[in-house]
């Protein structure tokens, strides 16, 4: 039993590293300089060097390219963001059903909440998109705000499960001294 428990903390880790990796890679998100950096950049933004527009909107083009092709972007971009998200947020759920008192730990919480530290990065870029091919564009968007606000619910979700994971460490530490 104990070692289905490291396998399941080990793929709650290794699911929220990946998808970490993969917002970067596919360009939603700019990497950041670790955790300081990552830290700097929420508290106070970024400096303003794009002319206004943020990482993923210059990156597409959202002032620039056909508004059809952004909002394709947009809506291919949202939907891997989103499936990804559900994938860590089931190794989550499966530590969380784990009985193991020892189910959760310090790395595993971490590990889960800078995922969703970068999907909500990831989101802000998809909405900051969407927002300005609007502005230039008799195209009807709501369909791919529609999505990305279904992006941003899952996000709200997960964070609960951030939430019921953090307790379940914390629970268990405080029983376990």
């Amino acid at each position: 039993m104990e070692t289905s428990l490291t396998r399941s903390q080990s793929d709650l880790r290794l699911a929220s590293n990946a998808y970490c990796d993969e917002v970067v890679a596919e360009g939603w998100v700019e990497e950041t300089g670790g955790i300081a950096g990552l830290a700097d950049t929420l508290i106070h933004g970024r400096p303003d060097t794009s002319g206004g527009v943020g990482f993923y909107a210059a990156r597409i083009g959202a002032k620039t390219k056909a508004p059809a092709l952004v909002l394709a972007r947009i809506s291919a971009d949202s939907t891997a963001a989103s499936k990804g998200l559900i994938k860590v947020t089931a190794e989550a759920e499966a530590v969380l059903r784990s009985r193991d008192k020892n189910a959760s730990n310090r790395g595993d919480v971490m590990s889960f909440e800078r995922a969703l530290v970068r999907a909500q990065m990831a989101h802000r870029g998809f909405q900051e998109a969407i927002d300005l091919v609007s502005v230039r564009s008799d195209m009807d968007v709501q369909p791919i705000a529609r999505q990305v606000e279904d992006f941003a619910v899952m996000i709200d979700d997960a964070r609960r499960t951030a939430d019921r994971l953090a307790e379940k460490y914390v629970g268990e530490d405080a029983t376990g001294s």
